[in-house]
């Protein structure tokens, strides 16, 4: 088998990313937790490794006790904001970048899976949203990014 069929046989690195939620008080008010920070409370770095990027699993630990969720499927595109780029989307974004998009909500509304194609060398934002009222209102969850080594193949 030629060296570029078996990097196309590749499936996308799966990554787990714990994300707790705090009172909006606390200092911080959400932290993240995943194997991709180079330091404690900073950014996802993805380097794919020769793969077709990633499959980044948010799994939400809400720590106040008042109901955090994922929003319901039917309202999945409202659960992230992405752009490339330094910074976070602005309020009221509500697009996505084509390399860092929901696929899908699970786990009763715990979890949030999202693809990252990882083919473009750059920094980028993204916005995670939760709700505690099943969307009449959220709370944004402001972290970073860093696509590495970009186009896989």
């Amino acid at each position: 088998m030629t060296k570029l069929k078996e990097e196309n046989l590749k499936s996308p690195w799966d990554v787990d990313v714990d994300v707790y939620i705090y009172a909006e008080d606390h200092d911080p008010p959400f932290r993240l937790e995943s194997y991709l920070q180079t330091a404690p409370d900073g950014d996802l770095v993805f380097k794919n490794r020769r793969r077709p990027g990633f499959i980044v699993k948010f799994h939400l630990h809400d720590e106040t006790g008042e109901g955090y969720l994922f929003p319901k499927a039917s309202d999945e595109d409202e659960a992230l904001w992405s752009r490339a780029g330094d910074g976070c989307p602005p309020d009221n974004y509500g697009e996505q970048w084509e390399e860092f998009k929901v696929q899908r909500i699970i786990h009763n509304r715990q979890t949030l899976v999202v693809r990252n194609l990882n083919q473009t060398t750059t920094h980028f934002g993204y916005t995670l949203r939760v709700t505690k009222d099943d969307g009449k209102t959220y709370r944004d969850l402001d972290p970073g990014g860093d696509n590495q080594n970009g186009n896989w193949n």
